[in-house]
């Protein structure tokens, strides 16, 4: 997002915000400008959330999950207006700002229901989050209506700096409601679990299997994160010790559709060891590939940090055929 607009957005998120250890922070900062005339009543800001989205408008289709920095504000539409200027409104101030629509949702039968799942539990619980008041007050029956009533929908995505920012915008049917997500993708800390040779070494020699956490991919995606070279580079000098046979193992949280989470993890294995063949040169023969999804947790996903365990790549011995 090269365009005046990223510097509006960076200052506002990382010069005027800060939390109380000094660390950016983006609470109390609104990416997008409101809508005109219409009052804020509720806000609720994490470091660490998840915002969900729908990639297909129909009330079977299973979320996707994006995970960084969000802050969440509801509002109430100024009198006279009507949903289809405040969508329109937002729809072309992101285009301006060089955000890329990813869904734009008019009205549509479908639309309630998708969103009456979305924005309820086990998704996501609008009603469980900390909101703050601040101009008006915001309700349980607010929540209710501006996640389970959505007249109009766009959710954007723009890049700038390094990270990815994703705006959603619901605009409810009821009450003159509308909400507004912000989220800027987060890194989680990497290195938490060091991964060496010799550890390899020791976990595949007592478990037949090592699991990997330092390999990371873009959220719902198969794409391996640059930040990931060490990690690959390591597991191809063990692979280069010998010519053992391995498969590798895609594994994901519980967050989503069975189905979807089982090509996603397939995918992921898929790509691993296309990475560690094209660029380390380990032979293809060598490798088999699968996902197994969420089937095979090593954790609760009840919890953040079950389920960042739960998502993995696993290396696995297999017998020689």
């Amino acid at each position: 997002m090269q365009t005046r607009y990223l510097g509006r957005l960076l200052v506002a998120l990382f010069l005027t915000s800060t939390a109380a250890d000094g660390t950016p922070s983006l609470h109390g900062q609104e990416v997008v400008s409101r809508f005109a005339g219409s009052v804020e009543k509720g806000v609720y800001a994490a470091d660490y959330d998840a915002l969900l989205y729908p990639t297909e408008i129909h009330r079977t289709a299973e979320p996707e999950r994006i995970e960084g920095a969000l802050v969440s504000r509801v509002y109430t539409k100024p009198e006279g207006k009507s949903n289809l200027e405040v969508f329109r409104s937002y729809e072309r101030e992101l285009r301006a700002a060089g955000f890329e629509i990813l869904v734009a949702a008019t009205p549509d039968p479908e639309l309630k229901w998708l969103f009456w799942k979305i924005y309820r539990p086990p998704y996501t619980d609008l009603g469980a989050r900390n909101w703050s008041d601040t101009e008006d007050r915001v309700t349980f029956g607010d929540l209710a209506r501006v996640g389970g009533f959505v007249d109009y929908y766009i959710l954007a995505r723009g890049a700038g700096d390094g990270e990815a920012y994703h705006i959603a915008v619901l605009i409810s049917k009821e009450q003159n409601l509308f909400m507004v997500e912000e989220l800027r993708s987060a890194t989680m800390e990497t290195g938490t679990v060091t991964l060496n040779l010799e550890a390899i070494r020791s976990a595949i020699e007592s478990s037949g299997k090592v699991a990997v956490y330092d390999i990371h991919f873009a959220t719902g995606s198969a794409e391996i994160e640059s930040v990931s070279a060490e990690a690959l580079a390591t597991i191809a000098r063990y692979l280069e010790e010998g010519n053992d046979h391995y498969y590798v193992v895609g594994h994901t949280d519980d967050t989503g559709g069975l189905a979807s989470n089982l090509e996603l993890s397939e995918a992921r294995a898929a790509a691993v060891k296309e990475a560690l063949v094209r660029d380390y040169g380990i032979d293809a023969a060598r490798l088999e590939t699968d996902g197994v999804g969420p089937l095979a947790p090593v954790s609760t996903n009840a919890a953040e940090d079950g389920r960042r365990l739960n998502r993995r790549v696993e290396i696995v011995k297999r017998l020689s055929r």
